[in-house]
């Protein structure tokens, strides 16, 4: 397949008038974006089945017709540069730097010199041995005096490594090529009004004071260009000329008429080879640049980016300390400052990888603004209505959050560039705990309005998984508590209820169903769980469990024992209660029953343990010392 490319236009107050001699643009247009998948910026597809779609959209969309380019970012950016008067001085960081920075590889670029190229020199170079002798002639207002220029002429290639000052002088119209990275500071503006934002700091961090490579290279004939981004080659067609695509490839028509294939092209033509391009013929008078990307290998990664939803609770703290130490830069969204500066995450504050977003699932505008400002590699969607007993009083809430907010999600991401995983945190309260264990095939049974919600967001991740390619997954998580867990949960309450006793108060705990058997996991390995769903090749829908239960009256007895209280049950329904020494301890409460409760929840994680290799631990002793506080 044949892509043919219209260019994004940018009118520039220095423009020189070449570009409007080849297309159809504005006045003062000085740069054509003639291969580009920036947001807003992206070339536009102009033939075929894809015609008017952007060249950033097919890349995510389709990687099949580019190789499988397995990079966030098309990874090559062409512009035409046509300048009237001399460009800022500016340069561009290594990727040590640009990562640490920005979480941004850094930026190599060269220029192609042009037949209308009018420029006898650029600037490429400056005369000065460190970053202190710099600074002092900054200071001084002398950098233009130490600036080095080259002489240039048509054909030359001007090759600009990270940490090498350049610029483009007056009367300059050149085929600039260079990663797709937005990564360039600006050392020096020759004193032009308006005055535009200068990056000295950076910039005397970032300069290779000696580099004394050869940086000006002619590109005669068909002479290529190589280096470890990507190839640059002319390629001459003088009548009929076979070629053979190598995988994917990007073509720009710098003089002459002629045909490839069954299109004709021209001068200002751009078009891309696809990776399923097979016979390509050429014919005509035709002299082209050809650019093969090369894939970023041997090179520094950028940090991985993780979006959690809902990270104001046990598993948004717990998965935001495991990604932060696997290197993740990590997006917590949180619903209001103060809910952040009062919760366990404020503890990664000061991390420079950790940063907090304002964010809620009712509000599509703000799901997709999220989505387009973190660019996120990774979901965790944990927000939602979590209790099973407020549903009852606030179905239509729980619907709007739960059901209705992971759809939100999930098409903000289908009709987004971006390409994202994502782990959508179900619940057991799917099934009605009559069948168990329950596994990825047990028929679902929700008995409340809480589960009616998650069972159509899980049902709608499922479908926007198989019908539009998305790795969107649920991880089925059996009930998991810890110390951070709040007394709205029962564990978090019993547990308060303990500590009450033990610090000598007369204190009576009342419960609902002491026969609902769940189980107990550990909050910390579950965050690891789902953590691991999202590493796995394929998306599956997966039960994150320990397969083993214990009843609300069994956590109960152990919680007591703990502090030296062995509970004796005795009754039965609302007339049960948990004594001891004749001291009533525990009693049942109708206002805690709740309708149709699931009886038995445990799980069978056999799928998971399979594929992960890990296993969740059951130890609900070491659970509720924990909770205690005793460990």
């Amino acid at each position: 397949m044949i892509l043919f490319l219209k260019p994004y236009f940018s009118v520039k107050p220095w423009a020189g008038e070449e570009l409007n001699k080849i297309y159809d643009c504005k006045n003062m247009t000085g740069e054509a974006w003639i291969v580009s998948g920036y947001k807003d910026k992206s070339s536009i597809i102009t033939n075929g089945k894809y015609k008017g779609e952007t060249l950033r959209h097919l890349f995510r969309k389709h990687p099949e017709l580019f190789d499988n380019y397995d990079e966030k970012e098309f990874p090559i950016l062409i512009k035409l540069i046509s300048a009237n008067n001399d460009l800022s001085v500016q340069v561009h960081p290594n990727d040590e730097y640009a990562i640490k920075k920005h979480n941004s590889l850094g930026k190599f670029e060269c220029w192609y010199v042009l037949k209308e190229n009018k420029a006898k020199t650029v600037t490429i170079g400056v005369d000065v041995k460190n970053a202190l002798e710099l600074r002092s002639i900054i200071d001084k207002k002398e950098l233009d005096n130490y600036l080095i220029d080259k002489e240039i002429k048509e054909d030359d290639l001007v090759i600009i490594e990270p940490g090498r000052i350049h610029a483009l002088h007056g009367g300059s119209f050149v085929l600039e090529v260079q990663e797709s990275s937005d990564i360039t500071y600006r050392l020096y503006d020759y004193e032009r009004l308006p005055k535009r934002e200068l990056h000295i700091e950076d910039s005397l961090n970032v300069i290779d004071y000696n580099n004394s490579k050869n940086i000006i290279h002619s590109l005669k004939d068909e002479d290529t260009f190589k280096n470890q981004h990507f190839n640059l080659y002319k390629l001459i067609v003088d009548g009929k000329k076979d070629y053979e695509n190598k995988g994917f490839e990007i073509f720009y028509v710098i003089d002459g008429e002629g045909k490839i294939n069954e299109y004709n092209i021209k001068k200002g033509d751009t078009f891309i080879l696809t990776s399923n391009t097979k016979k390509i013929e050429f014919n005509g008078n035709l002299k082209l640049i050809g650019v093969i990307p090369k894939k970023k290998e041997n090179r520094l990664k950028m940090r991985e980016v993780a979006m959690i939803t809902g990270a104001i609770s046990q598993d948004g703290y717990y998965l935001a300390r495991l990604l932060l130490e696997k290197g993740y830069e990590v997006h917590a969204i949180v619903q209001s400052k103060s809910q952040y500066l009062s919760s366990p995450l404020y503890e990664f504050d000061s991390n420079p990888c950790f940063f907090t977003n304002i964010g809620d699932m009712t509000d599509s505008s703000n799901v997709n603004r999220l989505l387009e400002n973190i660019r996120p590699d990774e979901i965790y969607h944990l927000a939602s209505q979590s209790h099973v007993d407020i549903s009852f009083d606030l179905p239509e809430y729980t619907t709007e959050v739960n059901a209705l907010g992971t759809l939100r999600l999930i098409d903000a991401i289908k009709n987004s560039d971006i390409k994202a995983k994502l782990f959508n945190l179900s619940t057991p309260y799917l099934f009605s705990g009559e069948e168990y264990p329950q596994d990825e095939n047990t028929k679902f049974d929700p008995k409340s309005p809480y589960a009616v919600s998650k069972l159509y967001a899980q049902l709608i991740i499922s479908s926007y998984r198989e019908n539009y390619n998305l790795f969107c997954v649920n991880g089925i998580c059996y009930n998991h508590t810890s110390k951070l867990k709040t007394s709205s949960f029962v564990s978090k309450k019993i547990i308060n209820a303990v500590k009450r006793v033990r610090d000598g108060e007369d204190y009576v705990l009342s419960l609902g169903n002491l026969n609902a058997t769940r189980e107990w996991g550990l909050a910390e390995e579950y965050a690891k769980a789902m953590y691991l769903i999202l590493q796995q090749d394929k998306p599956k829908d997966y039960i994150i469990a320990t397969s083993k239960a214990y009843s609300i009256r069994d956590f109960v007895k152990k919680a007591y024992k703990k502090i030296g209280i062995d509970l004796e049950f005795v009754g039965t329904g609302l007339d049960e209660k948990g004594i001891y020494n004749e001291k009533i301890y525990v009693d049942v409460k109708k206002e805690f029953l709740r309708p149709n409760d699931a009886k038995i929840l445990v799980g069978n994680p056999k799928r998971f343990n399979e594929d992960t290799g890990m296993y969740l631990t059951d130890n609900l002793d070491t659970l509720i010392d924990e909770m205690l506080g005793e460990k």
